[in-house]
């Protein structure tokens, strides 16, 4: 059990260490194929989930009145938004200035609104959102859905990833034709 235990570790530590950089050829200089300096690396991508980890359980701590609050926290390379609802604006920024002291954290958006926690059926209304979103992107040459996350909340759609100006467009555009969709939020960072 051991023997097996210790080998399980030493590959997920291998595994890990391996994905946390972008593997470029020696002889010409440009990543291999199946790599790409815009996407996230398997390194980032643990990073990302580890950031919203941190940022939920430090805004929890950070203040009582976030046990009634409802806050989503998202990362996508090292940039956090955060939406939901607080109590009071002084709770909003300190939702903010939480999620920046969190270690490779590079930019936060908040998009908190100061109201009361929306309603089951709203949320239900965003899951379905996104669904169809996602669902759009899938079907839609140009929006690759695997690097644009949807992130819904009260029917207003935030699209993040690291991507060029036209996927961003094509996101943009599915997430316009979408019925229900209040307001659409660019949280992009731009790959050229």
């Amino acid at each position: 059990m051991f023997i097996r235990l210790s080998t399980y570790t030493l590959l997920c530590l291998i595994l890990l260490t391996t994905g946390c950089g972008t593997i470029v050829s020696k002889t010409t200089g440009e990543n291999p194929v199946g790599t790409n300096s815009s996407e996230r690396s398997f390194g980032r991508f643990i990073d990302d989930q580890l950031i919203e980890t941190y940022v939920s359980a430090n805004i929890l701590k950070a203040n009582e009145a976030f046990k009634d609050a409802n806050i989503t926290v998202t990362s996508y390379n090292g940039i956090v938004l955060l939406v939901g609802q607080v109590q009071s604006e002084k709770l909003k920024q300190l939702a903010s200035q939480t999620a920046k002291r969190v270690r490779n954290v590079r930019r936060v958006h908040n998009e908190i609104s100061v109201a009361g926690p929306i309603s089951i059926p709203a949320r239900t209304n965003d899951a379905w959102l996104k669904t169809k979103i996602k669902s759009r992107m899938l079907a839609t040459k140009g929006a690759n859905p695997l690097r644009v996350k949807v992130i819904v909340e009260n029917g207003v759609v935030y699209l993040m990833g690291l991507v060029g100006k036209a996927e961003a467009e094509s996101a943009v555009e599915i997430a316009h034709k979408t019925y229900g969709v209040q307001k659409i939020v660019k949280v992009f960072e731009y790959t050229e």
